[in-house]
């Protein structure tokens, strides 16, 4: 197989949960039945961002990439939009899985998927309830355990629980509040200084992105807890871990990789969260991933 295969680049929407969510398919030229890899992206974010960072690597050696917004994201339909519901964004990876099998030039027994960040963790509860053809799981710099990371921000859950209880009223009557997912000044999302470094210089770049979700989001995101499943993972995995990582504890993340009994690599780098998104590094994970999947699929 060449090194450097042309691929087409198309926009498409697939059903998903009875909406359409959009997404955007890289098909590599000449191969008749071309494993898959179905990639979402972080907390809040829009594919556009990374999605022509990474997708053309991987299309070039031969590997069909699918890159799509989560239901209430980005291009895809949804209401309330900015609404972070973990578990809705799994189902829409398998919806984005299901749409793949249906294309004809993919492999529907060789599938992987990619997750970073957020989705790190969507990757851990896909592999633990796989769906037939998923072979395989990247998984970068991944939120594991959403109330342990909370606790790493806070000390305690109360602050987050007592600012979704003063809303909560609204929310329920469908007139949601929000919350940043990063901000200069007072409570936010996501806290840390590398995260609003990230979100103000690269995401805010992107018209379909939003800095904010809904605050009834922050009781789904603080139940949502990947690592618990790490024991019923069967499948190969590869994390890729941050040492410097602010966002997303590291020693968290390795404490749920000791606890996998399939096959797991771990690759660390000593930078923070957001760093790896950054070239040269960027292109280094890549290449790394591609070959990585190769082997796999």
């Amino acid at each position: 197989m060449t090194s450097n295969l042309p691929y087409e680049k198309k926009e498409t929407f697939f059903p998903c949960n009875g909406e359409k969510c959009h997404g955007i398919l890289y098909l590599p030229s000449g191969i008749k039945k071309a494993p898959a890899l179905v990639m979402g992206m972080g907390f809040g974010m829009v594919k556009e961002v990374h999605a022509d960072d990474y997708a053309p690597y991987f299309a070039q050696k031969g590997i069909a990439v699918f890159v799509f917004d989560y239901r209430r994201f980005g291009r895809s339909e949804g209401m309330p939009r900015q609404a972070l519901y973990p578990m809705d964004q799994v189902s829409d990876y398998r919806c984005a899985i299901s749409f793949m099998k249906t294309i004809e030039k993919v492999d529907p027994n060789r599938i992987c998927v990619w997750g970073t960040s957020f989705s790190g963790g969507h990757v851990l509860t896909l592999l633990a309830f796989p769906e037939p053809g998923l072979k395989c799981g990247i998984s970068q710099v991944p939120n594991v355990y959403s109330y342990r990371t909370a606790l790493e921000y806070f000390g305690s859950l109360e602050p987050v629980l007592m600012l979704y209880s003063q809303n909560s009223k609204d929310c329920c009557e469908g007139r949601p509040s929000y919350i940043p997912i990063v901000s200069k000044d007072g409570i936010a999302a996501l806290m840390t200084k590398e995260a609003y470094e990230y979100y103000t210089s690269i995401a805010s770049k992107y018209e379909t992105f939003e800095n904010k979700i809904t605050l009834d989001s922050l009781t789904h995101i603080l139940a949502y807890n990947p690592g618990d499943y790490s024991h019923l993972i069967k499948k190969p995995l590869l994390m890729i871990i941050a040492s410097k990582d602010q966002t997303t504890p590291p020693k968290i993340a390795k404490e749920v990789a000791d606890r996998i009994k399939s096959e797991v690599t771990i690759k660390e780098y000593n930078v923070g969260h957001f760093e790896i998104y950054k070239q040269p590094l960027l292109n280094e994970i890549a290449i790394y991933e591609s070959a990585w999947l190769l082997e796999r699929l």
